[in-house]
């Protein structure tokens, strides 16, 4: 997700600091995702200059400028959440460079390669163990916000069960090398 739709869609409900803006985006994704607040700031700049967000009253304590989006930022919201995804999966784990590498050997080592596989899987168990205790513990935080925060930990869920499966599909074929 990007970082500029995550402030923008933030902002169109509230006018919001850019302190404010980091700590609602991380609690929203439930510590996920840990904002880098200079990050934010550069972001509140640029959305600025692009006419989507706006600087309302004064500075407040510390300097902190609170932003609005304006009627176009508000548009490119609405616009963004009505649309798909337009990136597929990104195919940039670790693993799978290492797999490919391993595999492309002149003399693949099968042996090593079935290693890496059998750690990356322990890894991923821990992940499910992981997420499905964060999934629980978001359930039982009650309310609108706790559902959604499990929806997320739900998906994360979801796709390592599928990265799971795809550590499968290797070790069968290693076994028809």
């Amino acid at each position: 997700m990007s970082l500029r739709f995550g402030v923008l869609g933030l902002i169109a409900d509230e006018a919001l600091h850019g302190y404010e803006v980091k700590q609602r985006f991380e609690d929203m994704l439930g510590g996920t995702w840990d904002v880098n607040i200079g990050s934010v700031y550069q972001m509140l700049q640029r959305l600025e200059r692009d006419g989507l967000v706006e600087a309302v009253g004064e500075r407040g304590d510390r300097g902190r400028q609170a932003y609005r989006a304006t009627r176009a930022g508000r548009t490119v919201v609405a616009e963004w959440l009505s649309g798909p995804d337009k990136q597929p999966e990104l195919l940039r784990d670790e693993v799978y460079v290492k797999v490919l590498l391993l595999a492309r050997a002149k003399d693949p080592d099968t042996e090593r390669i079935r290693q890496v596989l059998d750690t990356q899987r322990r890894a991923y168990l821990q992940r499910l163990r992981d997420l499905a205790d964060q999934e629980r513990a978001a359930r039982n935080g009650g309310g609108a916000a706790g559902a959604s925060l499990a929806l997320l930990f739900q998906a994360g869920r979801l796709h390592t069960e599928a990265s799971l499966k795809w550590l499968d599909a290797c070790a069968e074929e290693l076994a028809g090398l």
